[in-house]
């Protein structure tokens, strides 16, 4: 199958200007999400008008951002329209976002090639979120359409499209010259443009056009540019092509602060010191920006025993930490000595000697369960997550084995004694 897309164009002045004609069928309100974008092999970036001579091959591209039905049809000056997509050989017209498809494609059974008259063509894509009947436009065995003009064309479409909401359908247009034109003047500058640092992906007017380093053949007129990179602030800028001129721009883009996580810490009872790797940060409630990684938190407050863990912190994320603090009973008031009676001296009686418990207990408590370890004249607990050794250090109805930091005291009942603060009493077997 061999089809032509010769598209005849009188052309007057505005041809000769590189002025384009209105498009054949706009949606007033596009969505923002769904875009689609047609161009033909010798202008991909859409920047010029491109020149076919009669019996060139022409290959034609179609892209778009979301999932969608494309319809493609030429249109020539002359108002014959002939069906590109779908068509006898291809009958699949769904694409996947970002997906490109060209047509003919490699291996295709069938050319496009450009004839006479000269003048300028256009390629008019049509994107739809649903299947459109185009079967009163185009037979797509023969690719002949069913009407003639870009008018009835429009009107055709808009017939089609009309029971579709606004979002759900969106076009494009490509355009190019066929035949012997002559030169024309120039009609277009150049962009030379540079980042530092360099890589960073460019768009113009909302199209990519390439990463940086850049050189670019663009019409005379006002755009946009945007450039993005990993790790750095998005820079845009505003600049105007002369013809026949080259504007240089070289722009710096700035790093992005590294992405954090927040810790929220909540205590009862609020007011709590918070310290994160061992350094004080704030009272809860509390509410702290971190990079991301592993912290460890330790929650304090006078008169509770502290509250310690790990936490990971994740970038964009809240990780959260409530703590129930236990509150630590005050050390017993000092005995006071009894007087004795003048002049008698009483008898002191003799003190019952505590016996020494044997083997390893688990005693219950008031604040938690302690297990001890006898060892002859020593104790082994495990308190603040490791073991400790405690020496005894009296006898008596009560037993004490203490050390500089912890003691323990075993009579009647036990209790343990932590920093000069009684962290659990009441203990029993």
């Amino acid at each position: 199958m061999r089809t032509f897309l010769g598209l005849l164009l009188c052309l007057g002045f505005a041809a000769a200007q590189g002025l384009r004609p209105q498009g054949i069928i706009v949606n007033p309100l596009p969505p923002p999400d769904l875009q689609v974008r047609v161009w033909v092999d010798k202008d991909p970036s859409k920047t010029g008008n491109p020149v076919y001579q009669f019996g060139e091959p022409i290959r034609i591209s179609v892209q778009v951002t979301q999932p969608a039905y494309v319809y493609l049809f030429s249109v020539r000056a002359t108002g014959e329209i002939v069906g590109i997509l779908p068509n006898a050989f291809e009958q699949q017209n769904f694409l996947q976002a970002g997906e490109v498809r060209t047509f003919p494609g490699a291996g295709a059974r069938y050319t496009f090639t450009v004839e006479g008259p000269a003048g300028q063509d256009r390629v008019l894509a049509v994107a739809s979120r649903r299947p459109l009947d185009v079967s009163e436009i185009i037979d797509i065995q023969t690719g002949r359409a069913r009407i003639q003009g870009a008018d009835n064309l429009a009107r055709s479409l808009s017939i089609v499209v009309t029971p579709l909401p606004p979002s759900d359908w969106v076009t494009d247009e490509a355009y190019f010259i066929a035949g012997f034109l002559p030169p024309p003047p120039p009609t277009t500058g150049t962009l030379l443009l540079r980042s530092t640092p360099s890589g960073a992906e460019a768009r113009i007017n909302g199209r990519p056009v390439g990463s940086t380093p850049l050189t670019l053949e663009l019409l005379p007129g006002s755009y946009e540019l945007e450039l993005r990179r990993s790790g750095y602030d998005p820079l845009r800028v505003s600049f105007t092509i002369r013809s026949g001129q080259t504007t240089q721009l070289e722009l710096t883009l700035t790093a992005s602060p590294p992405p954090t996580g927040t810790l929220a810490v909540e205590s009862t009872p609020r007011g709590a010191d918070v310290l994160v790797n061992g350094r004080f940060v704030g009272r809860t409630p509390l509410n702290l920006a971190l990079s991301p990684g592993f912290y460890s938190v330790e929650v304090r407050r006078s008169g509770f025993s502290p509250f310690r863990t790990s936490v990971s912190i994740q970038p964009g994320r809240t990780t959260r930490l409530s703590v129930n603090l236990v509150a630590t009973l005050p050390p017993p008031p000092p005995v006071q000595p009894v007087q004795p009676v003048q002049p008698v001296q009483p008898v002191q009686p003799v003190q019952p000697v505590q016996p020494v418990p044997s083997g390893t207990v688990t005693y219950t408590c008031q604040g938690g369960t302690l297990v001890v370890s006898y060892l002859s004249n020593q104790v082994r607990i495990f308190y603040d997550g490791a073991f400790h050794v405690l020496p005894l250090v009296r006898t008596g109805p009560t037993l004490v084995y203490a050390n500089a930091t912890y003691t323990w005291e075993i009579g009647t009942l036990g209790r343990l004694i932590a920093r000069g603060q009684v962290v659990l009493y009441d203990c029993r077997i």
